[in-house]
């Protein structure tokens, strides 16, 4: 007897269904979306410490050297220039 009674009260609380909840939620995901565009072609710039020689002095060498870096640094800005036109503008500009 104790075994059906388990038996029924098992039967018993798969009978009842569970309440459905239905909740409805939107959630706002940002994607990236990159924004490409052309990019102008920069020449490779000709630098100063490639004209180098063993025989070079070193106060030539410093100063190529010198010049070098300079080159390297506008190169820098007019690409960083050149990748700025092509950023995404700031939400609050959008129209």
């Amino acid at each position: 007897m104790p075994k059906a009674l388990v038996g029924l009260l098992l039967l018993s609380a798969c009978a009842t269904a569970p309440d459905v909840i239905t909740r409805t939620e939107q959630v706002k995901v940002p994607i990236t979306v990159r924004v490409y565009c052309d990019m102008p072609a920069t020449p490779l710039p000709a630098f100063p410490i490639a004209k180098l020689t063993p025989d070079t002095r070193p106060a030539e060498t410093v100063r190529a050297y010198a010049e070098s870096i300079a080159t390297l640094k506008t190169a820098v800005r007019e690409r960083d220039t050149a990748l700025a036109a092509c950023a995404t503008p700031p939400a609050s500009s959008k129209q």
